[in-house]
């Protein structure tokens, strides 16, 4: 125990992992050959000794069929059917010489050429006899033709069965020994695995030993003795297991451990004593607060509540001011309605005369013409409609793309009616921000109608929007050609009740207050500047929205 004492856990388990791999690595290589032994042999047999015997036999076959075929065309007595026959006979021998050149051409041992090369010889002599068998056919006798048949012709085609036997039962042979090879290796290589199995296992028998009587007979004490120091016990030590190992230093961390835990009692016994002093100037100074506090929960109530009087004020003002753009949006969007009526009144009254007529064609046309019209009627007051909920200070993802598409729709009348060029410049993608859908358009439409304002008058009236998103916020842009703005009215222009509108103009000087105060409770900025070339630029801020969460299924609520 004193040399092993020592030795440190680590240097133990290495030397064990080193012999149990020195195992599995003669256990490998030992499989390794046997496998590679087993593979050439499995090799031989079937890509040498198997396909050989199968295609001798064939050829043997072939041969055969071939001699049937030459014997019943001598047999036959009509001419016409003997030379069919004969020509049945010579298509067998093509093919006996077709599978021979296959079968030579793969061959590459001397031996094995050699006894297939005897074996065609063979052949060829037996084909001599055929031959002459056939140029005496018309000149002898039925009886001198069996004799040929039967004695030179049958010992010729005798003798190449006999060698194309011997070729075979080579093969065979060889096929035996590739298949005798591979059972015996790998019985060898199983019979070695096994020794080296079972002396592996000895040997891990003894490092068990090895590990219960050095490491957890010591880690059992260390164990004992740190459940006695946490239920109280500071009597009890490690002693006897000093050492350098892995052991011998957890035996000194017990022991300082030890040494901690006592002077930790002493220090807690010291604060139990100050905080029995302290608990009573505490409870005294408790009281204090408690009074204080109950005053500031007071206070704080009372602020809480003008904090909502003051969000649901403001809430309102957006309302009004909302329903102030639908009253100013309303004579236009009448106007808007009245031509579609009007017309729906005069397509009925036409439908109804051409009815009379029979002309079902131009009935059809009108009526197709009415759907278009209340369409239009139909996503005009949708519009509206959306645009005039009333709505929270709730997120949501919304497309500004979208968002500008129905502001501008709201002001189709004014569009139509005082001829400023919208140009606009959106984003090669769509940009998409976190905000209220309704509360957006506001502003958009607070802005395209400042721009509608700023140009009247203009020759060429022009505003461009445009909306792109960069460094993690959307910004958009609305730019006119009117007079710009005056470094006074620049400063002001944010302002409450602050309009440089006539008073016929009906503005209350609320639109960009309030614009701008929405763009702040999503986390936005709405500016004002001068355009380099003359004329104004409002820019709306918004943060992206983000792409997780499911945003994306919100889009099409917002639009």
């Amino acid at each position: 125990m004193s040399l092993l004492s020592h030795v440190t856990i680590r240097a133990r388990l290495i030397l064990a992992m080193a012999l149990s791999l020195l195992l599995l690595v003669a256990v490998g290589l030992s499989s390794l050959d046997a496998l590679a032994t087993v593979d050439r042999a499995t090799r031989d047999l079937y890509a040498r000794w198997l396909p050989a015997v199968h295609d001798l036999s064939e050829i043997k076959y072939v041969m055969a069929s071939h001699r049937l075929r030459f014997i019943r065309a001598i047999l036959t007595p009509e001419v016409e059917e003997r030379a069919l026959v004969f020509d049945a006979a010579e298509q067998r021998r093509s093919d006996v010489a077709a599978l021979s050149r296959a079968f030579s051409a793969r061959l590459s041992d001397p031996v094995e050429t050699r006894r297939f090369a005897d074996a065609m010889a063979a052949w060829d002599v037996y084909l001599g006899e055929e031959r002459l068998i056939r140029e005496s056919l018309a000149s002898r006798s039925p009886g001198e033709i069996a004799t040929l048949v039967n004695g030179p012709s049958r010992l010729a085609f005798d003798a190449v069965y006999a060698a194309i036997n011997r070729a075979i039962a080579f093969y065979s042979s060889g096929a035996d020994r590739s298949g005798a090879d591979a059972v015996a290796t790998f019985r060898q290589a199983m019979r070695l695995n096994l020794t080296l199995f079972v002396f592996a296992l000895v040997l891990m028998a003894g490092f068990v030993v090895i590990v219960v009587r050095s490491i957890g007979r010591p880690i059992e004490q260390i164990t004992e003795t740190m459940r006695r120091l946490a239920e109280g016990d500071r009597t009890v030590s490690v002693a006897g297991l000093e050492g350098t190992n892995e052991i011998g230093r957890m035996a000194a961390a017990v022991d300082v451990f030890r040494n901690y835990l006592i002077e930790r009692d002493a220090a807690r016994a010291a604060l139990e004593r100050a905080y029995e002093d302290l608990e009573g100037k505490v409870e005294a100074r408790s009281s204090e607060l408690r009074i204080a506090n109950a005053a500031l929960k007071a206070e704080v109530d009372e602020r809480d509540k003008a904090n909502r009087q003051l969000k649901s004020m403001q809430e309102e003002l957006i309302r009004t001011e909302n329903l102030a753009v639908i009253g100013q949006l309303s004579a236009g969007i009448a106007h808007e309605l009245n031509q579609p009526l009007a017309a729906l009144a005069t397509l009925s009254q036409n439908s109804v005369r051409f009815l009379d007529i029979g002309d079902e064609a131009t009935v059809r046309e009108n009526l197709d013409r009415i759907v278009r019209l209340v369409d239009r009627m139909g996503i005009l007051t949708s519009r509206l409609r959306s645009f005039a909920r009333r709505t929270g200070a709730e997120r949501e993802v919304i497309d500004l793309g979208r968002s500008v598409e129905n502001a501008l729709a709201l002001l189709g009348h004014r569009h139509d009616r005082e001829h400023m060029r919208i140009v606009l410049d959106p984003s090669e993608t769509p940009v998409l921000v976190h905000a209220n859908a309704v509360r957006v358009e506001q502003i958009l439409v607070n802005l395209i109608s400042n721009a509608f304002d700023a140009t009247r008058g203009v020759a060429d009236a022009v505003a461009v929007i445009a909306w792109r998103a960069a460094g993690g916020c959307a910004a958009l842009t609305v730019t006119d050609n009117g007079p710009g703005f005056a470094p006074d009215i620049l400063t002001r222009i944010f302002e409450p009740f602050f309009t440089t509108k006539s008073k016929s103009g009906g503005g209350l000087g609320l639109g960009l207050a309030i614009s701008a105060d929405i763009a702040r409770v999503y986390g936005g900025s709405l500016t004002a500047t001068d355009a380099p070339q003359g004329g104004a630029v409002f820019t709306l801020t918004l943060p992206l929205a983000d792409a997780s969460g499911g945003a994306a299924a919100s889009v099409g609520e917002g639009a």
